[in-house]
């Protein structure tokens, strides 16, 4: 065959499948778009130099990843619909004298002209809208916002090298799929998968089973540290659970209905039912993707969006005071107090000829050591990496220990204590009993003082683990027995802890110069005595932080959440388009026998009705069985507020259902026009 007739012949066929092309074009288009903005957002430097500036475009940068991996394994799922409506075409031409070769150089310039075609369009769409993405970033992370427009050279060619790559791969698939078949396998290929398959009640069970271990350990985590230690198990289970349930549970629920005589002998459900029957097991795969997208929309949306709503609380609670100070070291030392008194002294001075004037001072320090807490004992002798590998992280805990002296100084109490005696507080509703052990010291706990330790810490109940605070009469001394405890490196387990904040009645400008000079002055005395952390931070700076993590979060989400809604649409427009494909030919034969328009039209809502609300209830059944995990999660951000992440829930619930249900009349209007 002549070269020039593979083109011709490419574009023919794509434009007598228009229908199926189109949205495919408009599809890979957006993506393309979504990944230019995200890589210029993230590497044309517009935020350098800017507060907050770095952390968000390592938002953007993550975005421009998750974009890839999600580009490459939908598009394949979508040339696989395109390539399953060609099968026939490209079956009739290898009977007519066509080789393999021949169609192979077919699909070459297919994908040739899909890749042109997307590219240049998601660059153009890209380039245009990439200053209206810029503003909307810029005024959510609220930094200056830079009206000069720009295109960014780098970012073209990482687009153009990205989707060439995942466009070759596409390509090599769909040749796979034409090679390794006969002609008459691609002719029938539309009529693959008649058989009615069988009701797997074993596979249901299994998926029911996997679901429920998925939902179970979402609802069981207390801790934040095990909620980032099994937050992904959770969801891989509920992922192929959710798969298993709906693809044989969809064969069940067929079989059932076809068993329910009222039902079934009805105009408007014989046909949508008997048609389902045969394709429940593809049906079922395709309802499972539209409720794991469905339910990573929610997920993404709720949590960002509550982070963004709350982020003012969230600084709040990280740091109540206009100045922050800490450090911290490991291992015994008699002269850390002698330490801790000459820096206070030091950042005080440096803060009040700065021209602060010092309020609300809060500086004390602790001993700290962790293990493994479970019935009123911390066992602190697991120093091994297997032991650390089968505990349950739900009871890791960190004792914070505190001078009474310090504790009724610094917080106004006038608690006195004998030896022996502790006062104990804990903000994640651990069980302390009369005695508390710790490795093996034992104390009598004379009272406790959970109400007030977020006076201590604030942001107590968002730690990674449970913080268990024990106000004793002597810590120095308490501190002594713990310094034999060595880490599975090697490392001393007690800690000393100094923390240090301060109100200073300075403007914002002052407060970051007082933060930035004390932060100078604690890294100048702490390092040469080999401190392990130190800094010092003011409010309003790491206001800018907060903002533009938080921020970049919320707009990273709902970029993300707009080409999980086209996902979405456009599986749900291929099912209905290719389902209506198939069934045109048996309401033909309906029609001849007395069924109306009427009928077909309440057929279809029928069918429409049983199969796609199943994947709106899913997803939102998933959402509620993970919040309590995904609130865990955001603990660790500072957002203490689970009313908050469940009205903003409920918000994204909403519109999402809205979304779904115009979708799904408009799909539904497509595969009317088809099969009528």
């Amino acid at each position: 065959m002549r070269l020039g007739l593979y083109p011709k012949m490419a574009v023919s066929g794509m434009r007598k499948n228009g229908r199926l092309y189109i949205p495919y074009f408009v599809t890979c288009i957006m993506m393309v778009a979504v990944y230019y903005i995200l890589h210029f957002l993230a590497h044309s430097g517009i935020m350098d130099g800017m507060p907050g500036g770095h952390t968000a475009t390592d938002m953007m940068s993550v975005g421009t990843y998750v974009m890839t991996l999600f580009g490459l394994i939908f598009l394949f799922y979508t040339q696989a619909s395109l390539i399953k409506g060609r099968k026939k075409e490209f079956g009739l031409y290898s009977m007519l004298g066509m080789n393999k070769h021949n169609i192979g150089m077919i699909i070459l310039f297919e994908t040739v002209i899909t890749w042109a075609i997307t590219i240049l369009g998601g660059l153009l769409a890209g380039v245009c809208l990439s200053k209206l993405a810029e503003l909307g970033f810029t005024r959510m992370i609220a930094i200056p916002v830079n009206y000069s427009f720009s295109i960014s050279t780098s970012s073209i060619v990482m687009t153009v090298v990205t989707f060439t790559g995942v466009f070759l791969l596409i390509y090599l698939n769909s040749l796979r799929q034409v090679r390794f078949a006969t002609p008459i396998e691609l002719v029938r290929a539309d009529k693959a998968g008649e058989k009615p398959p069988k009701s797997n009640w074993l596979l249901g069970m299994l998926g029911l089973a996997t679901l429920g271990a998925g939902y179970w350990l979402a609802l069981r985590i207390k801790q934040p540290m095990s909620a980032l230690m099994w937050f992904f198990i959770a969801v891989i289970l509920i992922i192929i659970g959710t798969y298993m349930i709906l693809i044989s549970g969809s064969v069940i629920l067929c079989r059932i209905l076809q068993k329910n005589k009222r039902y079934y002998y009805k105009t408007n459900h014989f046909i949508s039912v008997s048609s389902m029957a045969f394709r429940m097991k593809r049906n079922g795969a395709g309802l499972s993707s539209i409720c794991i997208l469905l339910t990573m929309i929610l997920v993404m949306l709720s949590s960002t969006s509550a982070l963004y709503v709350g982020a003012d609380d969230c600084l709040n609670a990280r740091y109540p005071n206009e100045i922050g100070a800490f450090a911290c070291t490991y291992g015994y030392d008699e002269n850390l107090e002698t330490i801790g008194e000459k820096l206070d002294a030091d950042l005080k001075m440096i803060a009040e000829e700065k021209g602060a004037d010092i309020t609300n001072n809060k500086t004390y320090y602790e001993w700290s050591i962790s293990g493994y807490f479970d019935n009123s004992k911390l066992d602190v002798s697991l120093n091994s990496k297997t032991d650390m590998a089968f505990i349950d992280y739900d009871k890791v805990a960190q004792i914070l220990f505190i001078d009474t002296e310090d504790y009724n100084r610094v917080f106004g109490h006038n608690d006195r204590l004998a030896p022996g005696e502790v006062l104990v507080g804990t903000s994640k509703n651990v069980k302390i009993d009369d005695k508390l052990t710790v490795g093996e010291l034992s104390f009598r706990v004379a009272g406790r003082i959970d109400d007030t330790i977020t006076e201590i810490d604030p942001a107590a109940e968002g730690s990674a683990c449970p913080e268990v605070f024990v106000i004793v009469n002597n810590v120095n001394e308490v501190a002594t027995h713990y310094t034999q405890y060595k880490d599975y490196d090697g490392e001393p387990m007690l800690a000393w802890f100094w923390n240090c904040r301060f109100d200073t009645g300075l403007d914002t400008d002052g407060q970051i110069a007082v933060a930035e000079a004390l932060d100078k002055q604690i890294r100048d005395e702490l390092k040469p005595l080999n401190f392990d952390n130190m800094y010092c931070d003011s409010h309003d700076a790491q206001r800018y932080d907060f903002v533009s993590t938080f921020g970049g979060l919320f707009f990273l989400g709902i970029m993300l959440s707009i080409i999980f809604l086209i996902a979405c649409v456009i599986i749900m427009y291929y099912k209905q388009i290719s389902e209506g494909f198939e069934d045109k030919s048996r309401f033909e034969i309906m029609q001849k026998v007395g069924m109306t328009k009427d009928d077909i039209r309440r057929s279809i809502n029928s069918q429409m009705l049983t199969v796609f609300l199943i994947p709106i209830i899913f997803a939102c059944m998933h959402l509620l069985a993970v919040l309590p995990i995904v609130n865990k999660l955001l603990m660790l951000f500072g957002l203490m507020d689970f009313s908050l992440l469940l009205k903003t829930a409920g918000v994204c619930a909403l519109l999402c259902a809205l979304f779904y249900t115009a979708v799904y009349r408009t799909t539904s209007n497509a595969y009317y026009r088809i099969v009528s």
